[in-house]
């Protein structure tokens, strides 16, 4: 088993950047339940409207509509990734779902 070097990996992910939010629901698809998954991980964290959320590894921001969902709009979520292509993502993400930037 090889184990990718830092810069590997963020070459892997700026590729998939582009269509990863397609690939994780075709998942779905073929049984695996991810969003069951997001929805529970979230759900056993203690936020509350008006909570900042620090994600790290926040990818094309997934979570992002299901931390919303607990923090409201007072609240605040800082996503952190290595890839800037999958932050390029979760901005884009952002701008679509009109939440604002602070």
């Amino acid at each position: 088993m090889s184990v990718l070097s830092p810069k590997e990996v963020v070459d892997l992910y700026r590729k998939r950047a582009k269509n990863y939010d397609l690939t994780a629901n075709l998942y779905y698809l073929i049984g695996f339940r991810l969003h069951h998954y997001r929805v529970l991980t979230i759900d056993s964290l203690d936020i509350k409207k008006g909570d900042t959320v620090l994600e790290l590894g926040c990818g094309t921001g997934l979570n992002f509509p299901l931390l919303q969902q607990k923090i409201g709009k007072e609240g605040k979520i800082i996503g952190v990734d290595i890839t800037d292509k999958m932050l390029e993502k979760a901005k884009e993400r952002v701008k679509k779902n009109d939440w604002k930037k602070r």
